[in-house]
């Protein structure tokens, strides 16, 4: 009778057992299976395992660095196509260091020297220097006035702006030893020398220049200078060497400046003759050019 009542509970307690030990080997049997997997594999396969892995961070090193690399480089989508760009003229893409502004600039009372102007000097009679484009042909037109019996010197050939400053200055300080106000005293000096920054002599392409017996009779540059034959001579064979009379009688009221029969400027042979012939000055030909 009491076997009868323990049996169900022993049954019962059989059960419970049963079931968690089911559940145990279950677990075992698992790390039991990996234990295994890790036994069979041979040598070899742990490396090539390893291989995999170094390959699969290198790949991942590798878009890490191409991405760090496109990070500092734009995509190109955001960069225009060359078709796209706008066109550009050769002057804006191979613009010279410096400007070569020719024999024919304009420098006047309206127009100054650029500040940008370059030139490279050469001697042509003692002390005085022009640029290298008209320094040949001034020695030469000095050459054939002395072997048509005209011994020719320069007082003035290029000069900076400094000494335009100090030769204005002192045309001014003269006027107002005559009596002129100092506003009046610079008008009237401007009419004589350029002030600095509008000067021919800037360009070192205009000289003044007379016979070597001008000082004979004048100790400063006189109109009466057209008298001489030397001075017609000049008038009449400068155009052949590229040069005009930069100033003449006629023209005053266009140049700005007073009449010069000593101040000839370069511009070259084939503008020479054309303005010598027709009687113009330099703005006068600018104007029919343009």
């Amino acid at each position: 009778m009491i076997f009868r009542k323990i049996l169900p509970f022993a049954l019962c307690i059989m059960l419970i057992l049963s079931t968690g030990c089911s559940k145990e080997p279950t677990v075992s049997e698992s790390s039991s299976e990996s234990s295994s997997v890790q036994i069979i594999i041979s040598p070899a396969e742990p490396s090539e395992s390893s291989s995999s892995e170094e390959s699969s961070l290198s790949s991942m090193s590798s878009v890490s660095e191409e991405t760090s690399s496109s990070e500092s480089v734009p995509e190109t989508s955001s960069i225009p196509e060359t078709s796209s760009l706008p066109e550009t003229s050769s002057s804006e893409t191979e613009e010279p260091s410096s400007k070569d502004y020719g024999t024919l600039i304009l420098v006047n009372p309206w127009n100054y020297i650029p500040e940008d102007y370059t030139l490279e000097l050469e001697t042509v009679q003692g002390k005085y220097k022009m640029d290298i484009k008209a320094a040949e042909s001034a020695r030469n037109l000095v050459a054939a006035a002395k072997e048509a019996g005209f011994n020719m010197q320069l007082c003035s050939a290029y000069r900076t702006v400094e000494k335009s400053a100090e030769l204005y200055q002192r045309k001014v300080n003269q006027y107002i030893g005559y009596g002129y106000s100092e506003a009046d005293a610079k008008v009237e000096a401007a009419k004589w020398v350029a002030p600095p920054g509008t000067s021919e002599h800037h360009t070192g392409l205009a000289m003044d220049l007379v016979s070597s017996d001008y000082w004979n009779y004048y100790s400063d540059l006189e109109h009466d200078y057209e008298k001489f034959d030397s001075f017609k001579w000049m008038y009449e064979h400068c155009a052949e060497f590229g040069f005009i009379l930069r100033y003449p009688k006629d023209k005053q009221d266009i140049t700005g400046i007073t009449y010069e029969p000593w101040h000839y400027r370069y511009v070259g042979i084939e503008a020479a003759k054309y303005i010598m012939e027709n009687g113009l000055c330099l703005e006068e030909y600018l104007e029919i050019i343009k």
